[in-house]
């Protein structure tokens, strides 16, 4: 056995691993705050749709944390965000995070896509040349490499793994995901104020300031005013301070496995300019839909934070850490339905029925028909 080549492949490994080690911790731990402002049908669940259904409007407010980290935590890890007053919450809101897959296994479903996606686009009351563009999954499954395949079985297996596959310790922990006692936000909650991020395994504590500019948005209240799914359906929002621009987009079905798609623009993010107030699905879309449903989301303000500073012009050092804060907005209507009148006889019997009675205002088209083409 050569022992001498043992012995002098030993400090080289040794110093292999090392840099590995050092090149991984060099990578900063990365911390996310997004601040939303929710309105129409997922403003306030069921309560929220009957709001709206009877001309009012229902709006709250989320946030969500996350926090990175380039390397697996300790199995004793602790962290906590430290909130404002104006929160209403907290103050030490926890951030946990569960043991992820090793990767091992699909564990899925195995059946192929099937069914068809007809895509339209554009802010107007008749139908673009070239449209729709259509995306036929059983002509294409001959077509689409294995990979490709293998992702799409696998993304109808996700949210069912197996307790065999959670066997490493997790890098991503947030909020409010497992924390028992919390149980929302105020309507009024406000994020402006010095935050901080508390962990036993970070040596510098993160911390920023949220000013009013980035604050949460004020509500977009998007409206369609088409008392049916056949004609042209205008849409049209509030303006709001902050708004950087606007995505529009109305998904419906026809049939069982068919899915329909419009597009206020494509291949642009922001869809829409901050400017923009109204736009327009065109007439027929929609027609032999069951029941269609339009959604909105207001791109706000992003604003970075890092330690240590960055000063421009000067050379870069290493980050610590570097946080981010993106605040949007998001709107859902249903579409082809008349906007009845506040207080009227229809809308206080729908807010008196309870929960049985949106079962009989959304019909389950859409959710069917997207199950029958993605799987479960």
């Amino acid at each position: 056995m050569n022992t001498g080549l043992s012995f002098r492949f030993a400090p080289t490994a040794a110093l292999l691993m090392g840099a590995l080690s050092q090149a991984a911790s060099a990578a900063p731990t990365v911390y996310e705050m997004r601040l939303t402002t929710t309105g129409g049908i997922g403003g306030g669940g069921i309560a929220g749709m009957f709001s709206m259904i009877t001309g009012g409007s229902s709006t709250s407010r989320s946030m969500d944390l996350r926090l990175i980290s380039p390397a697996d935590l300790p199995a004793a890890y602790e962290a906590a965000h430290i909130v404002p007053e104006t929160m209403g919450i907290g103050p030490r809101l926890p951030l946990r995070g569960e043991r992820r897959s090793g990767g091992g296994g699909s564990g899925g479903e195995t059946g192929e896509l099937d069914g068809r996606v007809l895509i339209y686009w554009g802010c107007s009351a008749t139908i673009g040349k070239g449209q729709p563009e259509v995306i036929d999954f059983r002509a294409l499954a001959g077509k689409v490499p294995p990979e490709v395949a293998a992702m799409a079985r696998q993304s109808r297996s996700q949210g069912r793994p197996s307790d065999s596959d959670a066997n490493l310790p997790p890098r991503s922990i947030g909020w409010p995901g497992g924390d028992p006692n919390f149980r929302g936000l105020a309507a009024s909650a406000s994020a402006v104020g010095d935050h901080s991020v508390k962990t036993n395994f970070m040596k510098d504590e993160i911390r920023y300031t949220v000013t009013p500019a980035i604050d949460f948005l004020d509500p977009m209240n998007l409206k369609a005013r088409a008392e049916h799914l056949k004609a042209a359906i205008p849409l049209s929002w509030d303006a709001v301070p902050r708004v950087r621009g606007w995505d529009l987009q109305a998904v419906g079905a026809t049939g069982e496995k068919e899915v329909i798609i419009w597009l206020a623009e494509r291949n642009k993010s922001p869809m829409l300019p901050a400017s923009q107030k109204e736009c327009t699905i065109p007439e027929g879309i929609f027609a032999k839909s069951e029941m269609a449903m339009a959604n909105g989301t207001a791109h706000g303000p992003v604003q970075g934070f890092s330690f240590p500073p960055q000063p421009p012009g000067e050379k870069k050092v290493p980050l610590i850490w570097s946080a981010t804060v993106r605040v949007m907005g998001h709107d859902m209507v249903l579409l082809g339905m008349p906007a009845p009148e506040r207080g009227s006889a229809r809308g206080e019997a729908a807010k008196s029925s309870g929960d049985a009675a949106s079962d009989s205002l959304i019909p389950p088209g859409v959710g069917n028909v997207l199950k029958g083409i993605f799987g479960r």
